[in-house]
C-alpha cells in the first residue's frame, strides 16, 4: 500500500464557506490557546503537557466557549495535537512553534470516517458540511485516511485528500545507469550528461512589481477596505510566483525520474539554512527551492523504483578533477572553467561537479559490505515503514 495525497480546488457556497471559515477560526483559536498553555506550563511549573493532556481540557473549554461545539470535534482535537507535532519538529531542528495568524488563511483536518468524494456529481462531503463542489482533475482508488481543508491568503479553498492506494511500492532498481546533478543559481541544475536546466528566477522577474504593490498597500489606512484590497493584490502576485515555481519543479523532477535510461540519481546534500545566512545570496537561494526539488526527487523515486543517493555536503565536488581525481587547492566562485594541473584536462565547473557527484555517489554505494540486491531490499522495507508511519 502507498499513501498518496491528492489536492483539489473546491468552490463552496456562501453557507458552506461560512462553516469552513468558522471551523478554521476555531481550530486556530484552539491551536494558539494550546500553544500558550504548553509554554506557560513549562515556564511556570516545569511541566511538559502532552497532546492528550491538552485534549483533556477540551470539554471544559466547550463549557466556557459554547461556539466550539459548532465545529467537528475531531477537527478540534486534531488542531490541538498539531501543537505537540510542532514541538517535536522543533526538537528535530525546525523553528520554535509560532502562533497562527488569521491573515494567512488557515486549515483544519478531518480524520474521522464521515467524509466521501462523489466523482459522478463532483462533490465532497466532510463533517458539518455536505456536497461541497469540487474540481475533479484526476481520479483515485483506495481508502481515504484524512482530508485537510485549507484556505489561502487570497481566499481560495483547497482539499488535500490522503488516500491509501492499493498499488505497491516498486522495488528500487539495481544501480547501473546513473546521473549526477549539481544544483546552482546561474543554472538551476546541471547533469553529468552535460544538460543545463535554466533557472527561471520567478521571484526576481516579479520583484519590482511586488515592491510597487507593497508600497501602495503600506500607504493605505490600517484596517480600511482599501488596504485589504491592496494586500490582496500583493498576495495574488506572491501566489502566482509560488505556483510558477512549483509547476517548474514538478515538471523537471518528473522528467528526470521518468527517464528510462536512468535508474539512479545522485545529488549533493545542501545545508540551505546555513547558506541563506549570506544576505547577498539569500533571496536567490530561497527562490530556487533546492530542498523542495530534492524532496520531490526522493518521493517520486520511491514511487517509480528509482534510486536517489545524496553525497556529503563536504565532498569537494567542484575542486576535484573528474578525469584523474586530483583536488585543486583553491577554486574561486568566479572561476567557471579551470584546467587540472596534473592531467591538463579543461573542465566546465558545473559539469565537472555533476560528474564527481555521480562518481562519489556510486562509489559510496559500492563501498558498502552487503550486496547491492540486499541493500535494495532493506531500503525498500525502510521506505514502506517510513511512509506508513508518517501518516499514522
Amino acid at each position: 500500500m502507498i499513501l498518496k495525497a491528492y489536492k483539489y480546488r473546491i468552490n463552496p457556497t456562501s453557507e458552506q464557506a461560512a462553516q469552513i471559515n468558522k471551523t478554521i477560526g476555531v481550530c486556530r483559536f484552539l491551536y494558539n490557546l494550546a500553544l500558550e498553555t504548553k509554554i506557560y506550563a513549562h515556564k511556570s511549573h516545569g511541566k511538559n503537557l502532552s497532546a492528550y493532556d491538552l485534549c483533556y481540557q477540551l470539554p471544559g473549554l466547550k463549557e466556557d466557549y459554547p461556539w466550539i461545539n459548532e465545529i467537528d470535534s475531531q477537527a478540534a482535537q486534531s488542531a490541538i495535537k498539531k501543537v505537540d507535532i510542532a514541538f517535536k519538529n522543533f526538537f528535530c531542528g525546525n523553528g520554535f512553534p509560532k502562533y497562527k495568524s488569521k491573515r494567512n488563511g488557515g486549515s483544519f483536518q478531518c480524520p474521522n470516517n464521515t467524509r466521501k468524494v462523489d466523482f459522478e456529481n463532483c462533490t465532497l462531503t466532510i463533517p458539518k458540511v455536505k456536497n461541497i463542489p469540487i474540481r475533479i482533475s484526476r481520479m483515485f482508488e483506495g481508502k481515504i485516511k484524512t482530508i485537510t481543508i485549507s484556505k489561502t491568503s487570497t481566499a481560495k479553498y483547497f482539499a488535500s485528500i490522503l488516500v491509501e492506494t492499493p498499488t505497491e511500492l516498486i522495488k528500487p532498481a539495481i544501480p547501473k545507469k546513473a546521473i549526477g546533478i549539481d544544483l546552482g543559481i546561474k543554472d538551476f541544475a546541471i547533469t553529468s550528461a552535460g544538460e543545463k536546466i535554466q533557472n527561471k528566477k520567478y521571484l526576481k522577474v516579479s520583484i519590482d512589481r511586488i515592491i510597487v504593490l507593497q508600497r501602495r498597500a503600506s500607504k493605505k489606512k490600517k484596517g480600511s477596505n482599501n488596504r485589504k484590497r491592496a494586500n490582496r493584490k500583493v498576495a495574488l502576485l506572491h501566489e502566482k510566483v509560488n505556483n510558477q515555481r512549483n509547476d517548474f519543479l514538478h515538471k523537471v523532477s518528473s522528467r528526470l525520474i521518468g527517464d528510462n535510461q536512468t535508474d539512479t540519481i545522485c545529488v549533493e546534500t545542501l545545508a540551505v539554512k546555513n547558506m541563506i545566512k549570506n544576505h547577498k545570496l539569500a533571496q536567490a537561494i530561497s527562490d530556487v527551492s533546492w530542498s523542495e526539488f530534492i524532496r520531490q526527487l526522493e518521493y517520486k523515486g520511491k514511487w517509480y523504483g528509482k534510486n536517489v543517493f545524496k553525497i556529503s555536503m563536504f565532498s569537494p565536488s567542484s575542486k576535484t578533477c573528474s578525469n584523474c581525481g586530483h583536488v585543486k587547492d583553491q577554486l574561486n566562485l568566479s572561476e567557471r572553467q579551470w584546467t587540472c594541473s596534473k592531467c591538463n584536462a579543461t573542465h566546465d565547473r558545473d559539469i565537472n561537479a555533476a560528474n564527481n557527484i555521480k562518481n562519489m555517489g556510486m562509489t559510496a554505494v559500492g563501498s558498502r559490505k552487503e550486496p547491492v540486491e540486499q541493500r535494495i531490499k532493506i531500503r525498500a522495507k525502510k521506505q514502506e515503514y517510513i511512509l506508513a508511519k508518517a501518516y499514522i
